[in-house]
């Protein structure tokens, strides 16, 4: 067989299935977007039908050696785009970086808004009353606490149950069972734990 006919004998039903779920599954990924889908279709036919030439058919049956050359035209595909992700081919600039311009500010973060830093990082701004209140209350409720249970809930202020176990020398066991103790007394005093 020459080579024409060679590259009509690969476009099966087979080929035809297995190029579209392979385009679809590359789709999936956040390489790509579904926009793709056309284009990674026609690259995957254009890798068979490039490699249509080297089917022997007494080395594999035909959709052995499709499977193949289309398994391996999508890692070379993957490996292309993580190339091309890697290496844009220029230098690599800061985006803090302020070069030569003095005006410009330093960091991007400095140009939005403090309400846009706040939709941007989600985190409000700390108030220093409500953080004041919020420490108060909770030393009322570590007042009102037995010495022991007190001592493990300071303790797993700052530390995981299994360190406070090892510097306690009690089982992981106990600090767990102080540890809804604790809960339950926060909860008394109006801390809403979920």
């Amino acid at each position: 067989m020459n080579g024409t006919h060679r590259k009509d004998f690969v476009l099966t039903n087979y080929a035809r299935n297995l190029i579209q779920v392979k385009a679809r599954q590359l789709c999936r990924r956040r390489e790509f977007l579904p926009s793709d889908l056309a284009d990674l279709q026609q690259e995957l036919w254009l890798m068979l039908c490039e490699r249509a030439d080297a089917f022997d058919p007494a080395k594999a049956s035909l959709d052995t050696f499709i499977d193949r050359v289309v398994n391996s035209a999508v890692g070379v595909i993957l490996r292309n785009r993580q190339r091309l992700k890697r290496n844009t081919g220029g230098p690599v600039v800061s985006l803090d970086d302020t070069g030569t311009d003095p005006t410009r500010p330093n960091s991007m973060a400095h140009g939005l808004s403090p309400e846009h830093l706040v939709r941007r990082t989600g985190h409000e701004p700390r108030d220093a009353i409500a953080d004041r209140e919020t420490a108060e209350a909770v030393e009322a409720a570590l007042a009102l606490m037995p010495d022991d249970v007190r001592e493990i809930a300071r303790r797993l202020m700052s530390g995981t149950v299994n360190a406070v176990s090892q510097e306690m020398n009690i089982s992981r066991r106990a600090v767990r069972k102080a540890a809804l103790t604790i809960r339950a007394y926060l909860e008394r005093a109006g801390f809403g734990i979920g």
